[in-house]
C-alpha cells in the first residue's frame, strides 16, 4: 500500500470498491463501521466527483436553505459530508452487534431519500466480528423494495484498481441479465464504456470527449460504467452492440466476464487514447472493429493537431527551443503509456523517471514497451524522489512532498487527491481536447521552470 519513494498511501482496495459502487447513480453507499472509517473515503475523491449525491436532491429545486437544513447531512451518519455515510459504530455495537445500527441508519436514510439501490460496505476491523448480516440485509431489501449488494470482507491490503474490478463484476453478476438475445443496431452501434472512476481526475470531461468522439465515428454510448450511470444504463448492458475497455487495471476480470458470461464483444484499447496518435489509433480501431466510418472524427483530430501546432510553432518561434527540459509521472501503466507517447513521441520532451503504480494489476509492460519504443527505459529505473528541472506528472500530494527536497519542479495535477483548486469547467487529458490542455500545461510549465533562457 505505501509507495517505495513516499510516504503517501496508494488508494486500498475499499477506495476502489466505493468508487465502482458510486458509480451507479442514486445507489446509497454506506460503510457499516465507526464514522472515523469514513474520512480518507470522503475526501481521497472529492474533486472530481459528479455524481450527485442523493442528500442534496431536497424538494425538487435545490435552495440554500433546504441544504443548511437537511438533517441528514448533519447527522451522526454524514457529520457534514453528503458522500460516503458511515453507520457510526460505537461503544456496545462491538459487543452485541452492529446490525441495530446498520438497521437505524438505512431507515434515516430511506425515509428521506429515494434509492434504486444499496451498497454495504463492511470496514476492515468490523469484518473481523464475523456477523451474518446478509439475512438482515435480504429483510430490510424486501421491506423496502431496494435490491443490495453486500461486500462482507474487503482486502485493504489490495490496490484500488483491483477492487474496482472485482465489485464491478459483483454489481453485474446482481444487475445484468445474461439470458438477453442481443440484436444488432442496424445503423448507429451502440457501445457500454468501461475504465471510467468517478474518482479520477476529470472524469466528466473526459467521458464527454470520448463520447464525442465517438458519435463523430457515428457510434453511440450505451453505458457509462463507473461514472454517474443510470441503474437502468446498468442493468441493460448486455443490450449494448460491444463494450469498450479503457483502462485494464480496472477492467481485466470485467472484461472476462463480458466476454463470457454475458457473450458480449470487448473492443480493449491497452489504455487510455491521450494525445493525438493514441486518439487516431483509439478512433481507427473502435470503428474498425463495429464497422462505421470515422472520417469525421480523423478531420477533427487533424484540426486539434492544427490548433496544437500554431501554439507550439508560436513559441518555440519566439523562443527558441527550451533547454535541458524533463518530465517526470506518476500513475497507472495504460494511463502513463498516454502521457509518455505524447510527451516523448510528439512533444520530444525526454522523460526523467516514469513510476508506474499498480503493479499487482500485472500491466507494467504497457509502459515498458512505449519506454523502449522511444529508447527511454532507462527512465523507470531512476530516483523518482531526487528529480530536479522537470514538469511532474502526478496527484497534489507527490508534487506537494517532491517540492519539498527538490527544485524546479513544475506540477501538472493528473490524478487525485487534488490541490483544492476548483474545475468548473469540465477538463480532460483525454482524446484531441485533453490533449490541448496538456499541451497548456506544459507551454506553461516551461515558462515557470524558466526552461528558456
Amino acid at each position: 500500500m505505501t509507495n517505495q519513494y513516499l510516504r503517501n498511501a496508494v488508494s486500498d482496495y475499499i477506495t476502489g470498491t466505493i468508487s465502482a459502487c458510486e458509480g451507479i447513480r442514486k445507489n446509497l453507499v454506506l460503510l457499516n463501521g465507526p464514522i472515523g472509517c469514513k474520512t480518507y473515503y470522503t475526501f481521497s475523491g472529492v474533486d472530481s466527483v459528479i455524481r450527485r449525491s442523493d442528500l442534496w436532491n431536497l424538494r425538487g429545486n435545490l435552495q440554500l436553505e433546504d441544504a443548511m437544513e437537511d438533517h441528514l447531512l448533519r447527522s451522526q451518519y454524514c457529520v457534514g459530508s453528503a458522500r460516503t455515510p458511515a453507520t457510526n459504530l460505537r461503544y456496545t455495537d462491538y459487543i452485541f452487534g452492529t446490525g441495530e445500527q446498520l438497521h437505524r441508519a438505512l431507515n434515516d436514510f430511506f425515509a428521506e431519500r429515494s434509492y434504486n439501490l444499496f451498497t454495504v460496505i463492511q470496514t476492515p476491523g468490523t469484518s473481523l466480528l464475523g456477523e451474518a448480516l446478509e439475512p438482515e440485509l435480504n429483510e430490510i431489501s424486501k421491506e423496502f423494495g431496494i435490491p443490495h449488494l453486500f461486500i462482507e470482507s474487503p482486502v485493504p491490503s489490495e490496490n484500488s484498481m483491483i477492487g474496482y474490478d472485482e465489485t464491478t463484476v459483483r454489481l453485474m453478476e446482481l444487475l445484468c441479465s445474461q439470458s438477453i438475445v442481443r440484436k444488432k443496431s442496424a445503423d448507429t452501434p451502440k457501445v457500454n464504456i468501461f475504465g471510467f472512476d468517478a474518482h479520477e481526475k476529470f472524469p466528466e470531461g473526459g467521458l464527454k470527449e470520448i463520447t464525442r468522439l465517438l458519435n463523430l465515428c457515428n457510434i453511440e454510448v450505451h453505458a457509462a460504467v463507473g461514472i454517474n450511470c443510470s441503474l437502468e444504463d446498468f442493468s441493460t448492458i448486455s443490450q449494448a452492440d460491444a463494450s469498450i475497455v479503457l483502462c485494464p487495471e480496472r477492467c481485466k476480470k470485467t472484461a472476462e466476464y463480458l466476454r463470457t458470461r454475458l457473450n458480449m464483444p470487448v473492443y480493449e484499447t491497452g489504455g487510455m487514447p491521450i494525445g493525438f496518435d493514441l486518439t487516431e489509433e483509439f478512433v481507427r480501431g473502435v470503428s474498425s472493429f463495429l464497422e462505421t466510418d470515422c472520417s469525421k472524427a480523423l478531420d477533427d483530430i487533424e484540426q486539434h493537431r492544427a490548433r496544437a501546432f500554431y501554439y507550439i510553432a508560436h513559441f518555440m518561434g519566439n523562443s527558441g527551443f527550451p533547454r535541458d527540459l524533463r518530465y517526470a509521472a506518476e500513475g497507472e501503466p495504460s494511463v502513463l503509456r498516454g502521457y509518455v507517447d505524447f510527451l516523448s513521441g510528439y512533444l520530444g520532451i525526454k522523460p526523467k523517471a516514469i513510476h508506474p503504480l499498480y503493479t499487482q494489476c500485472h500491466t507494467e509492460d504497457l509502459i515498458r514497451k512505449k519506454l523502449q519504443e522511444l529508447h527511454c527505459e532507462d527512465a523507470l529505473e531512476q530516483d523518482f524522489s531526487k528529480v530536479n528541472n522537470v514538469l511532474l506528472l502526478a496527484g497534489a500530494n507527490t508534487i506537494v512532498e517532491l517540492n519539498t527536497y527538490s527544485d524546479n519542479i513544475f506540477g501538472i495535477e493528473t490524478a487525485n487527491p487534488g490541490s483544492g483548486y476548483i474545475h468548473v469547467i469540465p477538463k480532460t487529458y483525454i482524446g484531441c481536447e485533453g490533449a490541448l490542455y496538456l499541451l497548456e500545461q506544459v507551454l506553461n510549465g516551461t515558462k515557470l521552470l524558466r526552461a528558456w533562457n
